[in-house]
């Protein structure tokens, strides 16, 4: 897959070439949106082949799990701070409720909870930026991970043509580390909440219980 990624990337990179060659070209107004919707396809290509790859190594064992008690209030507000400079560059409004004085732990592994964020605020940058805003909170007391935008919804954008790579990705993290993600989407946005997944009930002693 690997090997597969760094091929197709080849012919990418060569159609970008061509594209940024036809801009400096004397050319329609019609022409031009053409270049402009060439270049965005391949834009999500790449994106699509880089969650591909991810996916792969991570449910092929390649990508090493080191569950331990971590600060959730600290790591949300590092990878806040790190992709802050992204969300500037689109202009989005950053709406955060961190607490700097409480927090709560989680048995997570620290690296697969930033990609898990990581995943989030990427999509964010990429299906819903003309929203301009994104809310990412750190509820204490019910210890969640929220993060909210103003998109077109999950049934408007990219979200639903080839982002399942990328939440298919997602979910194997959280389940993994036995969280899960609540996912609320409508034409005003969408907003995901992070939380502890509640263990399964054995239906047998759900009978038991029901019985007594």
């Amino acid at each position: 897959m690997a090997n597969l990624s760094h091929d197709l990337r080849t012919p990418l990179t060569i159609l970008r070439g061509h594209v940024t060659r036809l801009n400096k070209e004397s050319i329609s107004l019609e022409g031009q949106n053409s270049l402009t919707e060439i270049n965005h396809t391949i834009t999500r290509v790449g994106d699509l082949m880089d969650d591909l790859l991810s996916y792969t190594l991570l449910t092929s064992g390649k990508h090493p799990f080191e569950p331990t008690s971590t600060d959730i209030g600290r790591l949300v507000r590092a990878s806040v701070a790190a992709w802050y400079p992204a969300f500037e560059e689109k202009e989005i409004q950053l709406d955060v409720d961190l607490p700097t004085e409480e927090t709560f732990y989680w048995e997570a592994d620290p690296k697969w909870m930033t990609r898990v964020l990581d995943n989030l605020f990427q999509n964010i940058l990429r299906h819903a930026a003309e929203g301009k805003y994104a809310n990412i909170v750190v509820d204490v007391e019910q210890e969640l991970i929220i993060v909210a935008d103003r998109g077109p919804g999950m049934d408007n954008s990219p979200y639903e043509h080839g982002a399942g790579i990328g939440l298919s990705t997602l979910n194997y993290m959280l389940k993994k580390m036995k969280l899960k993600a609540d996912f609320t989407s409508n034409e005003n946005g969408t907003r995901v909440a992070i939380g502890r997944a509640l263990p399964k009930v054995n239906p047998e002693v759900n009978t038991m219980i029901t019985e007594m």
